[in-house]
């Protein structure tokens, strides 16, 4: 049987349904099978509302023989959203509640969270081979759980993976973060070495099996301005980290000033930088590849991507947003099959 690529429906009030459907219309899986893990109700509104036909295959439980390779299979998850609801809020769920648009609502995270929680387990126990996933709302997700701090860090969680890393994908930059969710005043204590080197060895081994990219260049970037010329971390933590990944055959440099780095692997002299912090590599490459960046998880035990944007609330179900991005984040990982 064909690998299954599930596509998770973001939170319902944004733009998720809008690109979802955009998107499947212009893709004829050749090496995949889809599936759609949401609201079907959210859906068939989003098909009414944006004029665009969507007639999936509905199916009760992921089974291998009730899926359909040349149609797009659907796993509805409202019963489960629904028991999500009552026990998070402590009451009964409204008979006639429905999701909202443009706005967080309970309801809302509830449908988001279950669909991202199944796709979970699901890649988790290699019943899929590959995760799409949405934009959500990281405020809407910490109603039914505090503690959530991103797709990324979930995702790792339920596969129970010490090592991953968050990495961004265009044609010409490719950027890995060594810290993703923290507090700018944090980075440097959080900064340590073996975990620097697990993500340069993350990205080289993803620049090799998947890229298929035979000797990848991969450049380090400094914390510090101007490299090592003010701070130490350069020498305490970066150094030590990009010597340990060099006696390990990994091509690597750095640490390399932030204000070249970038530069020189949009020009080709590198095949992917490993950034210090989160806005640190996610400006540069947002700058160049907004609507057609593709976020990838390292590390886990299938394939995740996700679209480079948010859920866009002012413009959702209007038919304004681009689904480029996420179109791209469901071909790369189809190629890799």
């Amino acid at each position: 049987m064909k690998p299954i690529i599930a596509i998770t429906m973001g939170d319902p009030g944004g733009v998720g349904p809008e690109i979802i459907l955009k998107s499947l219309r212009e893709i004829k899986f050749q090496k995949a099978i889809c599936m759609i893990i949401g609201s079907e109700e959210v859906f068939q509104f989003a098909s009414e509302r944006l004029n665009i036909p969507f007639k999936p295959n509905l199916i009760p439980t992921l089974e291998n023989s009730l899926l359909k390779e040349n149609e797009i299979n659907f796993l509805d998850v409202t019963q489960e959203a629904k028991a999500l609801y009552e026990k998070a809020f402590n009451t009964k769920l409204p008979v006639k509640e429905v999701f909202s648009v443009g706005k967080v609502s309970k309801w809302n995270a509830s449908l988001a969270y279950c669909a991202l929680k199944i796709a979970a387990y699901q890649g988790a126990y290699n019943l899929i081979q590959g995760v799409v996933t949405a934009p959500i709302h990281k405020s809407a997700m910490r109603l039914v759980d505090p503690k959530f701090s991103g797709h990324t860090e979930y995702l790792a969680k339920i596969a129970k993976i010490k090592d991953y890393a968050m990495m961004f994908v265009s044609d010409r930059l490719r950027v890995t973060l060594a810290t993703i969710h923290v507090p700018l005043k944090k980075v440097a204590q959080t900064l340590k070495s073996e975990d620097l080197t697990a993500k340069i060895m993350l990205t080289q081994n993803f620049l090799k099996e998947k890229l298929k990219i035979k000797n990848p260049k991969i450049g380090v970037a400094a914390l510090n301005p101007h490299g090592s010329e003010f701070g130490d971390e350069e020498e305490l933590v970066i150094v030590p980290a990009v010597k340990e990944a060099s006696k390990q055959g990994i091509n690597v440099q750095g640490p390399l000033p932030g204000d070249q780095i970038f530069f020189d692997a949009y020009e080709g002299r590198l095949d992917a930088v490993v950034a210090m912090y989160h806005d640190q590599g996610l400006a540069p490459f947002k700058m160049i590849a907004f609507r057609e960046g593709v976020n990838v998880t390292l590390g886990l035990p299938y394939l995740r991507t996700s679209p480079d944007h948010g859920t866009a609330f002012d413009i959702a179900y209007q038919n304004k947003a681009f689904h480029s991005a996420l179109k791209n984040s469901i071909h790369f990982i189809e190629q890799t099959f």
